[in-house]
């Protein structure tokens, strides 16, 4: 047996206790890299999907909707007065309009803004009629709902509302069309928000 045989079966104390030492402190090593308790992880923030629409898209569609609101805010101030005042003194307005085009469409029939003035906050939103029969027609409309009580405009802002909302007796419905303007509860329409203009 060569002497390279014999140290290696037979290798000198020291080294024998190195080994040991260096075996226990990787041991060590990796139970306390066991025991440790983990990282966080940074918390991503929620985006939400990105629309439809690009900006530029976007940016055209909310200013169509503006212009229409001031035209309808205009006639309706030709045609009565007294509801300017209503608006001046109401906590928000909405300003919506009817496409007679858009009745063949499943979902959407209108669209439009509210606006709450104590922040001067424009919510974008749709209109969907819930009463229309498949081939019904809707003669185009447009359309001012003036909100008297401030909590009932934030409920509207926030989460729409069901088909009943103008009946409420703190949401006054203005409908002009060609022939002119009416009081009016739209019992058949719902509003919602536009997810592709705010």
């Amino acid at each position: 047996m060569t002497t390279k045989a014999i140290f290696l079966l037979n290798p000198p104390r020291c080294l024998t206790l190195r080994f040991v030492a260096a075996a226990g402190l990787l041991l060590t090593t990796l139970l306390t890299g066991c025991a440790s308790p983990p990282t966080k992880k940074p918390v991503q923030p929620v985006t939400l999907p990105p629309s439809a629409l690009s900006q530029k898209a976007r940016l055209e569609q909310q200013q169509a909707i503006l212009n229409i609101r001031d035209q309808t805010l205009r006639q309706l101030n030709r045609l009565k007065p007294s509801a300017t005042i209503e608006i001046e003194q109401a906590a928000g307005y909405g300003v919506f309009e009817v496409n007679g085009l858009n009745a063949v469409l499943a979902e959407t029939h209108g669209r439009g803004v509210v606006m709450e003035k104590a922040t001067g906050k424009l919510t974008y939103m749709q209109l969907a009629r819930t009463d229309l029969r498949p081939g019904a027609t809707v003669q185009p409309y447009r359309q001012v709902l003036v909100f008297r009580n401030p909590q009932k405009l934030r409920q509207f802002v926030a989460s729409g509302s069901p088909a009943n909302a103008s009946s409420d007796p703190d949401i006054k419905v203005y409908r002009l069309n060609e022939k002119g303007v009416a009081v009016q509860a739209d019992w058949g329409a719902r509003y919602f928000r536009d997810p592709d203009l705010n």
